[in-house]
């Protein structure tokens, strides 16, 4: 009957030596797999062609004879799609059944297929997320310790690529800049701006030493870089930014808060505490706002932390009693060294929710 109907098929009667078949995706388009079911009167034998069809996601045909006590088999296997029939069979039936397993087979073809092309964007696209996560930490500034000043960064991801970005540096004798700036949105086009901007950065806070016209100068670099595209795309193509400059000699800071969460300050010996979050509203928002730059004098044996919002945004508490509680934290563990303290400060943030943005946070000692 099979061979007047032209239909390739392979009978699974040695499971064992016949496994070799399912090695090649090709044979699922090019042969119909029928499966004999032995069985006893009244019972269904569990035989290696059974375990075959479970273990395999294939399309099979399952055969029995037609008899008057043959029942219906208790289970089936549940991985693979199957049709059974009673033999002897009409022809008329035989075809139907058969030409909707070859449909199957070919769906299922085709999903495999997709499947494994899937696979491999995914592996291509892991690697590329790798290598780009590699360039990022490299691109982290180095600890600085000296009699005049110490500075330590934390960097903790929310997912592969950060869209945080944190640098200082001496840019002359006894004077150091520092800058944070906090990406707008999450994903592949935050990152691209971050390393824009990032290779924009060393060479702007030595060249310009003032953090209004460094404002400046990134809002021009927005400006250019997402110019000539919809408005929809640039919607989120903004952030917000903490520069600063330290004079360790004349013990002088000079800042501009950019709609970033504010700065504090504290002095052990006075337990004075400011929190720096003067400035502007973020860069690349349409609405320009005035500029407005913070000069003071602190105390020596003064620390500081600057942190992007990662560390304060949480479903609970609200935002604003996160903060007061990072203020608090802060003059807590303000006895730590730069390292516990940074520790200290991103676990209590892990403590209280799932964290869902990067955070970024500098610390250090004025001495």
């Amino acid at each position: 009957m099979l061979k007047t109907m032209n239909k390739n098929v392979t009978f699974l009667e040695n499971p064992m030596k016949q496994r070799y078949l399912f090695q090649e995706s090709t044979d699922l388009m090019q042969t119909l797999f029928i499966l004999p079911l032995h069985f006893s009167k009244d019972s269904w034998q569990q035989t290696a062609l059974f375990s075959l069809a479970e273990s395999l996601e294939i399309p099979i045909l399952f055969i029995y004879k037609r008899t008057k006590k043959m029942r219906v088999p208790p289970k089936l296997p549940k991985k693979t799609l199957y049709l059974t029939i009673p033999v002897p069979a009409d022809p008329v039936e035989v075809n139907i059944k058969l030409n909707s397993l070859q449909n199957i087979s070919m769906h299922l073809f085709s999903f495999k297929m997709k499947g494994q092309e899937l696979e491999k964007i995914y592996q291509k696209s892991a690697r590329s997320m790798r290598i780009a996560r590699g360039f990022q930490h490299l691109c982290l500034p180095t600890p600085i310790q000296n009699n005049h000043i110490e500075i330590k960064g934390l960097s903790q991801p929310s997912t592969e690529l950060l869209g945080d970005l944190f640098f200082w540096t001496e840019v002359s004798d006894g004077k150091y800049a520092f800058i944070m700036i906090d990406m707008c949105g999450k994903g592949i086009h935050t990152a691209l701006v971050h390393m824009s901007i990032r290779t924009l950065i060393p060479e702007l806070i030595k060249r310009i030493r003032d953090p209004i016209l460094i404002i400046r100068e990134l809002k021009k670099h927005m400006k250019g870089l997402f110019q000539g595209m919809h408005w929809e795309d640039t919607f989120n193509a903004c952030f917000s930014a903490f520069i600063a400059y330290v004079n360790t000699r004349k013990r002088f800071i000079e800042y501009v808060n950019c709609g970033h969460p504010p700065a504090i300050l504290h002095a052990p010996d006075t337990n004075y505490i400011l929190k720096l979050s003067e400035g502007a509203g973020p860069i690349g928002c349409i609405k320009e706002t005035p500029i407005t730059k913070v000069v003071f004098h602190y105390e020596p044996g003064s620390r500081f932390i600057i942190y992007s919002d990662g560390l304060s945004k949480s479903p609970s508490p609200s935002a604003a009693e996160r903060t007061e509680r990072i203020e608090k934290e802060f003059i807590e563990n303000a006895h730590l060294s730069t390292h516990d303290l940074l520790q200290a400060l991103l676990l209590s943030r892990m403590r209280h929710s799932e964290i869902d943005d990067d955070i970024s946070i500098i610390a250090g000692t004025l001495f």
